[in-house]
């Protein structure tokens, strides 16, 4: 996954993003006191604030005899004034979550204790954890040399290019208007259009939405054009900029060209994380790039009017490439470190220890047993009340305080069990077929690179982002402006930028 992409996963949608992304319940109250209450900052996506009475936290309670205790507070939307805000405190909270480069960066300030000794110490799950997951401690790596907070993954750690998302499509609307499922970026364009103009949802009006995204971003539909939203691995094994290259200015003019003729949801960069919702229970949505256990969920929830919502394989590029991009890195890029106000480290290490045992690992993946499932011929059955949850399982179980991104492992067995069949037909589809393009693991910087990185990637990000938006609503002309596009990211450092994520790459496939 690319830098941008793993912000925009970050702050705007990722993990298990979607399906898994969704609801973080309430806070109701104090937990019930295990022999040690510690203190923890979690705010997060924006929306996931630690909630004390979460079962399966309170079901590590029990096990560990130690008790979490939220600091955030949901008043606060912005996680990142949460993050600041708890920073700014006299005393900090014992244990602090937020993303990787955030922790790492306040580690190095002296706001994280370094783990490095306590590991060796006290961890063995944690050193087995490294050993055999080489990027989860690149990652965890700071550019001093140090540990500071111990990440987690979205899948077993024995897998690579595991599909995440996929594309879906009305089969309904299809089948009424006599279409087949689109094969190739032109055939799809074609659908997109006939759902745009025959009114398939029948209500007489010309109110369809073809394509929609909760995200904020149409960068999904990039690669139909053979273009990336930022640094990725070519065909080559070469670490590329896709922000530079000029297909994204074709990928860029066309889809431009497609949110002017309504195809795209003119909405898409303000409706925010409720567009699925919003579109498909009102029957306006028709195909969107999304997860695939949550997304796939939708068709049990609106019956009455016949959704039937599926995914369907990556439409052909422009190149004739069927691909995926959009598949998941091992690592969500979250993860929690102890803080210098922490008066029991060794124990905090421990805890952290535990999520990532045998047990710790099932516990944080499919919950609580006998209360969120039961085991049945050795295979993981989800009880009625998980499987017939809003959202589907993925979303119930974190309202729960499973699948919540903590330094621990997500097994995909799990996460296979809470799908309904349609979800597992297209991640199988995805996987069988090899089409989720490999992503870009985790690069370790030294402290001179790493000062190129924060000196220059906000503004750039910013830039693009900004620069993006333009060009998709029609403020500005790609082809009048790309020039002083590019012109613009190389004063902004963008080279600089590129030289120290290509040289940290190559380390990391000559280790």
């Amino acid at each position: 996954m690319t830098k941008l992409k793993r912000i925009a996963a970050l702050f705007l949608g990722l993990s298990l993003m979607t399906g898994i992304m969704t609801g973080c319940g309430e806070k109701k109250g104090a937990s019930e006191k295990g022999n040690l209450e510690l203190s923890v900052h979690m705010h997060f996506y924006g929306y996931c604030v630690f909630d004390d009475e979460w079962p399966v936290f309170k079901k590590a309670a029990e096990l560990t005899g130690v008790t979490l205790r939220g600091t955030a507070v949901e008043t606060v939307s912005d996680s990142g004034q949460a993050f600041s805000t708890m920073l700014a405190d006299k005393t900090l909270p014992d244990i602090i979550h937020y993303d990787g480069t955030s922790l790492k960066k306040i580690g190095i300030q002296g706001a994280l204790i370094p783990l490095d000794d306590l590991i060796e110490k006290h961890a063995p799950n944690i050193k087995k954890y490294f050993e055999e997951c080489p990027d989860a401690r690149i990652a965890a790596t700071a550019s001093d040399g140090h540990i500071y907070y111990i990440p987690g993954t979205l899948a077993d750690i024995d897998q690579k290019s595991l599909p995440s998302q996929g594309f879906f499509i009305r089969q309904d609307w299809l089948d009424k208007l006599g279409l087949s499922t689109p094969k190739t970026v032109d055939e799809y364009y074609n659908v997109l259009k006939a759902f745009k103009e025959k009114d398939p949802n029948g209500n007489g009006k010309n109110d369809e939405v073809p394509y929609f995204k909760r995200t904020g971003s149409i960068a999904d539909l990039y690669q139909l054009f053979g273009a990336h939203e930022g640094y990725y691995i070519n065909e080559n094994g070469e670490y590329t900029d896709g922000k530079t290259e000029p297909e994204l200015k074709t990928a860029v003019e066309n889809l431009a060209r497609w949110y002017k003729e309504g195809l795209i949801d003119k909405e898409f960069y303000t409706r925010g994380e409720q567009a699925r919702e919003q579109l498909l229970s009102s029957d306006l949505g028709g195909s969107t790039h999304d997860w695939f256990s949550s997304t796939a969920s939708y068709n049990s929830k609106y019956t009455g009017f016949g959704l039937n919502f599926v995914p369907m394989a990556p439409p052909a590029d422009i190149n004739g490439v069927v691909k995926e991009d959009f598949g998941r890195s091992i690592l969500h890029g979250l993860g929690w470190g102890i803080s210098k106000d922490n008066k029991h480290p060794e124990e905090t290490i421990k805890y952290f220890d535990f999520w990532l045992s045998e047990e710790g690992t099932k516990l944080a993946s499919v919950g609580v047993e006998g209360v969120h499932y039961n085991m049945k011929d050795g295979q993981i059955q989800f009880t009625d009340e998980v499987l017939n949850g809003d959202g589907g399982v993925p979303s119930y179980l974190r309202n729960q305080g499973a699948l919540i991104e903590i330094g621990s492992i997500h097994t995909i067995d799990a996460e296979l069990a809470g799908m309904n069949e349609t979800a597992r037909s297209g991640f199988n589809e995805y996987k069988d077929n090899g089409w989720v393009s490999p992503s870009v693991p985790p690069l370790s910087f030294t402290e001179s690179e790493q000062e190129v990185i924060d000196a220059n990637e906000t503004n750039i990000t910013t830039f693009y982002n900004e620069q993006i938006q333009k060009w998709i609503l029609g403020a500005e002309d790609v082809n009048a402006t790309w020039d002083s596009y590019l012109e613009t990211l190389k004063s902004l450092g963008n080279d600089e930028l590129t030289r120290v994520n290509k040289e940290s790459y190559k380390r990391s496939i000559s280790e």
